[in-house]
């Protein structure tokens, strides 16, 4: 939870957008610029609060550049603010990494895991499995063509598994996380209903979009 945030009273909803959590995360940190405070010792103030610290000592900003917007800053203030059951300041820098970018977590989709050569090489006939000497299999024996018994060394072909099934699953559970976080946040500014310009409705990402849409029905009706 946020440590500065204020209850406000109904009437400062009146004008304000209604926008989901995740669009207002992407807004404050890709057109915003907002900053997740990462210091050791107190938070550093920064946008509409430094400007509030600097008016109280009279200071003006002299700075080259716009400062975040206030909801802007509330939404860095928030993450920074996440429990560590949510994930803490790792969950929240990657969340504003994302943010920045556009992007949701990689939860690998349409993934499955699947046997590939280690090594290929190219000839007149294509891509090919490249093979080699089996080493704890013995040489076998057989009769050439002129009746000598001759062994021959037993290839193989090395394979991987890629992805494997518990890459697909890492990734899945990061993706879940990142959502639990997200909520999170969407619970705070409910909760205060500080913001001066938003009013975070009550839509999110996708929760586990690997799973089969029919599955998801039947879960949401039991």
């Amino acid at each position: 939870m946020m440590a500065s945030a204020v209850n406000v009273s109904a009437g400062f909803a009146v004008g304000r957008k209604r926008i989901a959590v995740w669009d207002l995360i992407q807004w404050a940190f890709r057109a915003e610029c907002a900053r997740i405070e990462t210091g050791a010792g107190p938070r550093t103030l920064s946008g509409t609060g430094y400007v509030m610290a600097q008016l109280e000592v009279g200071r003006v900003d002299g700075g080259g550049h716009s400062l975040p917007h206030h909801d802007a800053d509330l939404v860095a203030d928030a993450l920074a603010h996440l429990p560590e059951a949510r994930g803490g300041l790792r969950m929240a820098l990657w969340i504003a990494e994302l943010a920045r970018v556009g992007r949701v977590p990689d939860w690998m989709p349409d993934a499955a895991p699947r046997v590939l050569p280690v090594d290929t090489h190219t000839n007149r006939h294509g891509v090919r499995a490249r093979a080699e000497e089996a080493r704890d299999w013995p040489p076998q024996q057989r009769r050439n063509r002129k009746g000598v018994v001759v062994r021959d060394a037993v290839m193989c072909c090395p394979v991987v598994v890629r992805p494997t099934a518990v890459e697909i699953a890492g990734a899945r559970r990061d993706y879940l996380r990142w959502w639990d976080a997200l909520w999170e946040v969407r619970e705070t500014f409910k909760v205060y209903n500080n913001l001066t310009a938003h009013v975070v409705t009550d839509v999110m990402p996708e929760r586990a979009p690997w799973e089969p849409r029919r599955e998801k029905k039947l879960l949401t009706k039991s």
